[in-house]
């Protein structure tokens, strides 16, 4: 499916459930709330993928791991340090890693939300290994398209 039949397909969904009643003319539909998308909408996306998988903290930062190793061959922390930026906050890292951290997250968060129900596992740790197996893979095909 291309993006605007799937997009109008989504907000006629959204349109169901949202209109503006008058007394004196038909309902109105109103318009699904827009924002700016940046990097805090998307990592907040992503983080309720993995919570919405079942996934605790510990699988936030295995993922995120797992993440920074695929899309840039090093720590999180080798990351902040190489490039000046002040650990926790990824507004302070250079443009493109800021860029290629949202890229990922939101394919990430997608592949996450459609798995939704079938990663469990017989423990949280494994809840949690297989979280970070989708964010790697994602992030290994991500890795390809990015210019390092």
């Amino acid at each position: 499916m291309a993006f605007i039949p799937w997009w109008k397909n989504e907000k006629d969904n959204i349109e169901e459930s949202a209109s503006q009643l008058d007394l004196l003319q038909p309902s109105q539909e109103l318009a699904p709330p827009r924002k700016r998308v940046d990097g805090a909408i998307v990592f907040k996306r992503f983080t309720k993928s993995i919570q919405d998988n079942g996934g605790d903290d510990e699988a936030y930062q295995d993922a995120i791991e797992a993440e920074t190793d695929e899309l840039f061959g090093c720590t999180v922390r080798e990351l902040y340090q190489s490039t000046g930026g002040k650990r926790n906050r990824r507004a302070t890292l250079p443009q493109p890693a800021q860029e290629a951290y949202m890229v990922n997250e939101s394919i990430s968060a997608n592949e996450l939300e459609r798995q939704v129900g079938t990663l469990g596992g017989e423990s949280q740790e494994e809840v949690n290994a297989k979280i970070a197996a989708v964010v790697r893979q994602q992030a290994k095909q991500t890795r390809k398209w990015l210019p390092w």
